[in-house]
Formats: C-alpha cells, sequence, structure tokens
C-alpha cells in the first residue's frame, strides 16, 4: 500500500448509519472514507459540508481512498455538536422488568393449563420483540456519541430466552453488532444453547420436568 503527502477537502456526501462517505479536494477528486480510517476517534460524527485532512492512499485495485482521516479544528469549533438527548434508562429497566414479569406470567400459566408447546410461539414473539427494541435504542445511543451504552450481556441475556429472532433481525435491519466479532461469535452459543435447551424441554424428560415444576407451583 502506498501513502501519498496529506491532503484536505470537504464531505460532499456521508451517510451515518453505515458509517462511509466521500471527500472532494479541491481538484475535483471525490475520494471514499470510512469511520473506521479516522486517526483518532473524532469529537462527533462527520457531517456534509465538514473540513477534512487526510492522507491520500491506494488500495489493492489501486483505487485512491482517504487514509488516517481528521476533522479540521475550525470545523468542529464551528459546529458545536447539541448534547444529545437519550434514552432515560430507568424507563428501560421499568420495561425490561415488565417483560420479565410478563415472561414468567406466561411460564407459569402454560405449566399450570399443561400447554407449554403451544404457548412456545408467544415466549419467543414477546421476548424477540423486546429484543429488538433493545437493540433499537442501543443503536441510537451510538449514533448520538452517547457514552452510557446497554451492555452487552443485557442484549445476549434477552437473546438467550428466546430474543434471539429479534435480535437477527435487528442486526440486519439496524447494522447494529453485525461487524464485531466476538459479540457475533457469542450470539451464535446464545442461540445454540437457547435451541439445545428449548428441543430439551419439549423432550419426554423436559416435559415430566415441567409437570414436576407445574405441581410444585
Amino acid at each position: 500500500m502506498t501513502t501519498l503527502p496529506r491532503s484536505s477537502g470537504t464531505v460532499s456526501y456521508w451517510r451515518d448509519d453505515k458509517g462511509f462517505g466521500f471527500v472532494s479536494t479541491e481538484s475535483g477528486e471525490r475520494l471514499f472514507f470510512h469511520i473506521r480510517d479516522f486517526r483518532s476517534c473524532p469529537a462527533r460524527r462527520p457531517q456534509q459540508g465538514d473540513k477534512l485532512s487526510f492522507e491520500l492512499s491506494m488500495d489493492k485495485q489501486q483505487r485512491p481512498y482517504a487514509l488516517a482521516v481528521q476533522l479540521e479544528e475550525a470545523t468542529v469549533a464551528e459546529v458545536k455538536p447539541a448534547k444529545a438527548s437519550g434514552p432515560d434508562f430507568s424507563h428501560i429497566q421499568q420495561q425490561a422488568w415488565c417483560f420479565r414479569y410478563l415472561f414468567f406470567f406466561l411460564l407459569l400459566l402454560s405449566l399450570l393449563a399443561g400447554s407449554f408447546v403451544f404457548t412456545v410461539p408467544l415466549f419467543y414473539l414477546e421476548a424477540s420483540l423486546f429484543t429488538y427494541w433493545l437493540y433499537q435504542i442501543d443503536k441510537k445511543l451510538a449514533c448520538s456519541g452517547q457514552s452510557s451504552r446497554l451492555p452487552e450481556e443485557s442484549l445476549q441475556m434477552f437473546s438467550l430466552i428466546g430474543g434471539w429472532p429479534g435480535a437477527l433481525v435487528a442486526q440486519k435491519h439496524l447494522h447494529h453488532k453485525v461487524h464485531k466479532m466476538p459479540f457475533q461469535r457469542e450470539f451464535r452459543f446464545v442461540i445454540y444453547g437457547n435451541s439445545c435447551f428449548l428441543l430439551w424441554l419439549l423432550s419426554d424428560s423436559g416435559s415430566a420436568f415441567l409437570q414436576k415444576v407445574a405441581l410444585l407451583s
């Protein structure tokens, strides 16, 4: 890879949900750049019209692109980002507890009625909707530059108890957590673990266990 002298230009296009854009130079070149190509974490996300300084580099196909990108100080000073108002974490916690109560209520109801097999889709639908909502909140926090984020353990936990279909939809639709390999490895184990547990519950031994729990209830 060949690195050329440092240049400057203006952001002519930026897609925040994908994390990439194009910077136009005074000579009329339109160069691709990605959020990961910043030299250090920028004070804010890039916007159309921002002034950037960068190193002109060539990719494997010998196409020029911007590397070691930096927001120019004048641009950062001129456009002071408004303080992002993230979601209320106390409200999220209340919603999470409501979900847990409803989840265990449905579980107890299915055990008493002896119809666990028929309530399984309800469990997965409820867990998936809630998990999708959590992904949506975390995505908004990430895009707004909030330092406080939802713990990844919470996302994985709600996927583990049946919300992984909603998590899959959220990852594809919101483009969130899809490129974080450690998270994706854990997520695969979560799907495997939940699927194995569900198959066991639907087996004869699992059904016998559920009947014992129902009697104790």
